[in-house]
């Protein structure tokens, strides 16, 4: 065999053996940490958040791609959680992070900024404490490895309380968990840091599966070796648990912001066109692009919805109504929700006077940047649901949530530390799938 297929030989094997022992020390802090009888509390809580993973990727590759966090799901609680609006990353993340809707957290994401006057894409802006801020408030030790959402708002690159590093990768990130649980020096920018104690909570996070799903959409065949490949990394985090001799303390909590869905179309030649038909003038705006004079209908979006902006003649009731009306004949859209429905998802203001989400194969994106190769696309309602698995000190096995949302992660976590959830907060704790004493 040549050199460089015994080489690749080697790390298959090598990476299989990882992915096994991984496995073996997930269940065993699974097994350990249900029985949860030394005493204590719960704790850490090791929040891992993988961006852009739908849930049908843990319906088709969990038993035969994930074996870390198959154990934990077989030993805790895997469901549905659903998601905000729109499913954009980092509102969801925000929502994730505060246990707030948009309309409270005021994070959003390809919006028209009424600041400026032009469209805007996504920002790290949050009006809502967040679980961090909360936790540090109570005196509970942190680390942000990675899970971006919190740096500068609870977890600073040089506060070893409450510390934030920026992994270039998820194996990077991996590498902080583990050497915080270990009490190893943590690597930092500024250099090696050596934290306090254990953290209470630690966040680790990846986008790889988010990347690849823009990239190739969500049937990319790359997609199964990326899941695990993050899933190695999980083992490697459940290893130092064991490790540390905190499996029968340990919970983990894994979670995504939104889905993901494939799309070859455009659908704005049939949105613009059927506005001009009506007699309105249109435009949709890209990132740092303002309305030209005179523009009635304008649109910003990423690429499964948009927002409606109605100005002159298309504000006014009568126009209002004929553009409402003019999208929801579109077969092209599958939602168009007006300023009633949108408050009552807790969209933030800045959402428009409508939202329309994009029926599949569609997506709002210049037909010259399609070549018919699927690529993947979130932000409608269709991708506001992630995966949750909850397992370890203080779950029941088991046991089923209750219509769980992803704003109900951060209330939760704080209640499996003993904490109060962000101020903020509207999601709450997931108590039905928790032990009413956790040091029982």
């Amino acid at each position: 065999m040549p050199n460089h297929l015994h080489r690749r030989a080697f790390i298959a094997r090598g990476a299989a053996t990882a992915a096994a022992a991984g496995a073996l020390a997930v269940l065993a802090v699974a097994r350990a940490g249900a029985a949860a009888a030394d005493g204590h509390p719960p704790g850490p809580v090791i929040l891992v958040d993988w961006d852009g993973v739908d849930p049908c990727y843990l319906d088709l590759h969990l038993a035969g791609r994930m074996p870390a966090l198959h154990a934990l799901a077989e030993r805790g609680v895997r469901a549905v959680a659903s998601g905000t609006y729109k499913a954009v990353s980092n509102p969801n993340r925000a929502g994730l992070a505060t246990g707030a809707r948009p309309a409270v957290h005021l994070n959003t994401a390809y919006v028209l900024d009424p600041g400026t006057g032009k469209a805007r894409g996504q920002s790290r802006a949050l009006h809502a404490e967040t679980l961090f801020q909360a936790l540090r408030r109570q005196g509970r030790t942190l680390l942000s490895a990675g899970w971006y959402i919190v740096e500068g708002k609870g977890a600073d690159r040089d506060d070893p309380e409450a510390l934030y590093v920026q992994g270039e990768t998820w194996e990077e990130n991996v590498d902080a968990a583990v050497a915080a649980l270990l009490g190893e020096p943590v690597r930092a920018d500024g250099g090696p840091v050596r934290l306090p104690r254990v953290p209470d909570l630690i966040a680790a996070y990846a986008a790889d599966a988010d990347a690849i799903g823009h990239e190739e959409g969500p049937s990319s065949p790359r997609i199964p070796a990326a899941l695990s490949e993050l899933d190695a990394g999980l083992g490697r985090i459940a290893a130092a648990v064991r490790r540390a001799g905190l499996e029968r303390r340990a919970v983990f909590v894994f979670a995504s912001d939104h889905g993901m869905t494939g799309y070859t179309e455009s659908l704005e030649p049939a949105v613009l066109g059927a506005l001009s038909d009506a007699g309105f003038s249109a435009q949709r705006l890209h990132s740092g692009q303002a309305p030209a004079p005179g523009t009635e209908v304008v649109l910003t979006a990423s690429p499964r919805a948009a927002n409606v902006y109605l100005r002159g003649a298309a504000a006014q009731p009568a126009g209002r109504d004929r553009v409402e009306r003019v999208l929801r004949g579109l077969n092209v859209l599958e939602g168009v929700y007006d300023r009633a429905e949108l408050d009552a998802m807790g969209a933030a203001p800045d959402e428009g006077d409508l939202a329309v989400d994009a029926r599949p194969p569609y997506a709002f994106i210049d037909p010259a940047d399609l070549d018919g190769t699927e690529r993947g696309g979130h932000a409608s309602l269709r991708e506001a649901a992630a995966p949750l698995v909850l397992s370890g000190a203080g779950v029941v096995p088991g046991a089923r949530p209750d219509a769980p949302r992803t704003i109900d992660v951060a209330p939760t976590i704080a209640r499996l530390l003993g904490a109060d959830p962000p101020a903020r907060a509207e999601g709450r704790a997931l108590d039905e799938v928790l032990r009413p004493d956790p040091r029982v």
